[in-house]
């Protein structure tokens, strides 16, 4: 099997890891069920970045998250197949952080000042506030397909970081 076989495993440690993130997100929020509206809006900036924060910590310390150590999965400098660093592990997810905290910001402007029990967007807020969705779907779309077309599965996060994965047993 070639160490750059990676697709199915990458699929499987993503699903794992989003399990993960997703327990401690509802921990965090369970935490602070009725905070005050400035306290909210720090936690709801927490719980968008948790992805990222992950991942970044996670792979730019092991080079694995603990989805790819269960997948036996490690992200590698594409060049010599070193341990990449926190800044490698940073631009993996500079993009998709990018457009979440964009987002984040777009929206307390359009609802700043406003009663958010009362508040109605217009139809031009809805289309603002779906773009980012929209974008990250773009962008995960565009990930798939630069992965299955590159001889190396490397997906357009690793382009950027100049990253590989690779199987940690191949047989």
């Amino acid at each position: 099997m070639n160490k750059y076989d990676t697709f199915t495993p990458r699929f499987v440690a993503l699903l794992i890891d989003g399990i993960i993130i997703n327990i401690v997100a509802k921990l965090i929020t369970l935490s602070f069920t009725s905070v005050p509206s400035i306290l909210n809006l720090l936690l709801t900036f927490t719980t968008a970045n948790l992805p990222y924060a992950y991942s970044v910590f996670l792979l730019g310390r092991f080079g694995q998250t603990i989805g790819k150590i269960i997948t036996k999965v490690k992200v590698v400098d594409n060049a010599s197949e070193s341990k990449i660093g926190y800044y490698q592990a940073f631009m993996r997810d500079v993009v998709p952080l990018t457009i979440v905290n964009l987002a984040l910001i777009l929206t307390l402007i359009m609802v700043s000042g406003e009663d958010l029990g009362m508040y109605e967007f217009s139809t031009l807020g809805k289309v603002f506030l779906a773009l980012p969705g929209t974008m990250l779907l773009i962008w995960s779309i565009l990930e798939i397909i630069t992965m299955i077309s590159s001889v190396k599965n490397r997906a357009l996060h690793d382009k950027i970081a100049d990253t590989v994965v690779i199987r940690t047993e191949v047989s």
